[in-house]
């Protein structure tokens, strides 16, 4: 890791924290690329594939409930560069985003979160999140 990520990295520590709780139980690797933790598994892990989720982001680490395919990876890696710019804010900014958008999108209002749409877009995701495609916002992927 570079000397100019440390700012970006501390700045996320609260965050890492907390994703440390949700990873107890998982087995955690280092992606030197991503500069993250992937951690597969875990109590949090069994909530969220529970839930229909594949994996999370909470501060520097990626929770997943088994490997991910590469554009959920992308997204959730998003998340973590959202992390180090809102530091402390960022888990308070996603509980309000979620609660925005279940208001906006009572469907599905994960997608509509702005974090979530954020992700989406900036991973190339966007034609998977509900709420763009409901929106017709982002045109259907073509086909190869």
């Amino acid at each position: 890791m570079r000397l100019a990520h440390l700012p970006g990295h501390l700045w996320n520590l609260p965050n890492t924290c907390v994703g440390a709780l949700f990873a107890l139980g998982g087995r955690w690797t280092w992606e030197p690329d991503a500069r993250v933790f992937r951690v597969t598994g875990g109590w949090m892990a069994a909530v969220f594939g529970r839930l229909g989720y594949a994996g999370m982001c909470v501060g520097d680490l990626v929770i997943q409930t088994h490997p991910l395919d590469p554009a959920t990876w992308r997204h959730e890696l998003v998340h973590a560069v959202q992390g180090r710019l809102l530091g402390p804010l960022y888990l308070p900014a996603t509980l309000l985003g979620y609660a925005w958008g279940y208001l906006r999108f009572p469907r599905n209002g994960h997608d509509a979160s702005p974090l979530e749409i954020w992700a989406d877009l900036a991973s190339g995701n966007a034609h998977r999140n509900a709420y763009l495609v409901h929106g017709r916002a982002v045109p259907p992927p073509r086909e190869p």
